[in-house]
């Protein structure tokens, strides 16, 4: 069986004491808090879901069927639905993070509340009669269970022995005993996983690359002994959780599978941390290694593919941007009593600066709306919370809607960003702790008492970039939490490097007839972006594709200083000082690996990306 190695429980006993410390854009609620919060407590199982439009077609949200096991406060039902935001139907998708994502055969224990304001569509409701719940305090409302582990996460505590201490803990808080709906048994099933016998389980696990990114079909290579010759599942440390769980790669992603060597895409949604191999008899090994996954990217997963190998199979999708308003980008627009708080506006313009400075992402910002409300309405809004609409403990949200068409004899579809909704909550503090914290608006460093608005702004609007989590808490400004008094205002090589792929893609062609792509930012900017597009446009790169080496032009007055070249998971691979050089630049690439990189060339004051192939 599963074999938990010194170094993944050291990397696991790290990520835990980090996470119970981290208040940020989703705050820690205690168990006891939210069992005193949550209307109904069960343990479950996720046996479907499916998408639907709200009835007015503002938002879609994914009805994950379930299969409760045990009831620990509430009514005593055997099936219910839990209604989650985000999802995809047909061509139309939405991801909203933070928030709750399931998958079908999840176990937990779910924290939820009746669900009082979401009414969907009347074609929903033919397909299920089950009363309708939404989770508590948005992903933190569900406990996910790892059997193999005997363990209960969320995204910030880990509960160790499920049925000898789990379900203690809980009924302390409840007064009474648990009911038992189903014949579930935690002891019986870890048994039953254990008498589950291969002559070979998953062992010795290595990995090549050790270093790379998510959500942009990067391949890994997997080597060890034991995995079978039918495919199983592999799966890697979850970043949305700081690494406490697993999210497996699709079944598509897996693209070779033999006994001693698998091949698998990274999913977006994967972090740093070990990766876990499943054979087909649900024996698991989980790697004495650990992944570094620098950047992830936000896919959209659709199976509506009707050609190809994977015609009716989950596929995950890159997304990109579009000239959405005619004018070579998108243009979003404050909500008034936004636009008159001053100190916010100023906060969050300074967040906005630093993405559209430093990746060149065309956004700009409009007239002021009265439009109050993250609905599919055409209006990229910037808003404060409407009461608890946020519900307790998130500090902000983001919305991305997407539009699909297909591509490629309709093997494939692409999809682009046709709105962003972006909502904070207009006050920290909500949820009655001893400690009453504040927005820290201001350009001065924040205080253990405040949460710094421009650092949640910089990162919401790195999801709307179309970045993903990580899990690197020192630096990383897309890192799952934020920690009150911790300031990340500052971009980093992974962000920007993550940041000009997907602008790369965005700005090279449009992706669906009729629609056109994306053109860079070119307006002014107190980052020096006059400098970096002077820069740019006198900076030429070649040959290119290059082999063993490849020359920098620069016909600019600016003197260069150095020369950084990264792979697409970025990791540096060549750092070069050019300078005190001529004009012209020469930079060797010799033992370096075909693929696509990223040059940042740098001057005194700017820095570029341009993109390079190695042949």
């Amino acid at each position: 069986m599963k074999k938990i190695t010194l170094t993944y429980l050291l990397i696991m006993l790290l990520s835990f004491i980090s996470s119970l410390n981290a208040q940020g854009l989703i705050k820690e609620v205690s168990l006891e808090k939210q069992i005193e919060k949550s209307s109904l407590l069960i343990e479950g199982e996720v046996l479907s879901k499916e998408s639907f439009w709200d009835k007015d077609n503002e938002n879609i949200y994914t009805v994950n069927k379930i299969q409760v096991h045990k009831v620990f406060k509430g009514e005593s039902l055997t099936t219910i639905d839990i209604i989650t935001l985000g999802g995809v139907v047909g061509l139309k998708a939405e991801i909203v993070t933070p928030s709750l994502s399931l998958n079908v055969n999840d176990i937990g224990v779910f924290m939820l509340n009746d669900n009082n304001n979401i009414e969907l569509k009347s074609k929903s409701k033919s397909k299920s009669k089950n009363n309708q719940y939404k989770p508590y305090s948005s992903s933190q409302g569900f406990y996910k269970y790892n059997l193999y582990q005997d363990i209960a996460t969320n995204i910030f505590i880990k509960k160790t022995g499920i049925s000898t201490s789990f379900y203690n803990e809980i009924m302390t808080y409840t007064k009474s005993d648990y009911i038992d709906v189903t014949n579930f048994n935690i002891e019986k099933t870890q048994a039953a996983f254990k008498q589950i016998k291969n002559a070979l389980p998953p062992s010795a696990i290595t990995f090549s690359p050790t270093t790379v990114s998510a959500g942009t079909q990067t391949v890994l290579t997997i080597s060890g002994s034991g995995f079978g010759s039918i495919k199983g599942k592999v799966s890697f440390s979850e970043a949305d959780t700081g690494g406490s769980s697993f999210t497996d790669a699709l079944d598509t992603q897996v693209l070779t599978w033999a006994d001693t060597e698998i091949t698998v895409e990274v999913p977006s949604g994967a972090g740093t941390g070990a990766i876990q191999v499943t054979d087909s008899s649900s024996e698991s090994e989980t790697s004495s290694a650990i992944l570094t996954v620098s950047y992830s990217e936000i896919n959209v997963v659709s199976s509506l593919a009707t050609a190809g190998a994977n015609a009716g199979l989950d596929v995950a999708y890159p997304t990109q941007h579009v000239n959405d308003n005619t004018a070579g980008g998108y243009t979003w627009q404050m909500f008034t009593d936004f636009d008159t708080n001053a100190q916010a506006k100023a906060s969050f313009l300074r967040a906005f600066e630093i993405w559209r400075c430093e990746s060149g992402i065309n956004w700009v910002i409009g007239a002021t709306t009265s439009t109050n409300v993250i609905a599919n309405d055409g209006v990229n809004v910037i808003r404060f919370d409407d009461g608890n609409e946020l519900g307790d403990n998130i500090l902000g949200r983001c919305t991305s809607r997407f539009s699909g068409c297909f591509i490629n004899g309709d093997t494939s579809i692409a999809w682009y960003v046709h709105e962003l909704d972006i909502v904070f909550n207009d006050s920290p503090d909500n949820t009655g702790s001893p400690t009453v914290e504040t927005w820290n608006f201001g350009a001065g460093a924040s205080s253990n008492t405040e949460y710094d608005f421009e650092s949640v702004a910089l990162h919401e609007l790195g999801h709307g970039h179309q970045l993903g989590h990580v899990i690197d808490p020192n630096s990383d400004v897309m890192h799952f939490s934020l920690f009150n008094g911790q300031d990340e205002r500052v971009l980093g090589a992974n962000n920007i490097i993550a940041a000009a792929d997907v602008q790369g893609r965005s700005t090279s062609s449009g992706p669906c007839p009729l629609v056109l792509a994306m053109t860079n930012y070119s307006g002014s900017c107190s980052l020096s972006v006059d400098e970096r597009y002077e820069l740019d446009g006198s900076i030429t790169i070649y040959p290119n594709p290059a082999k063993q080496q490849f020359f920098i032009k620069n016909t600019s007055f600016a003197n260069l200083e150095r020369v950084a070249v990264y792979d697409v998971s970025g990791r540096l691979v060549s750092d070069v000082d050019v300078s005190y050089t001529s004009r012209t630049k020469t930079i060797n690439l010799i033992n370096v690996s075909k693929g696509m990189y990223f040059v940042n060339i740098h001057s005194e004051n700017a820095f570029i990306t341009k993109k390079l192939i190695v042949e």
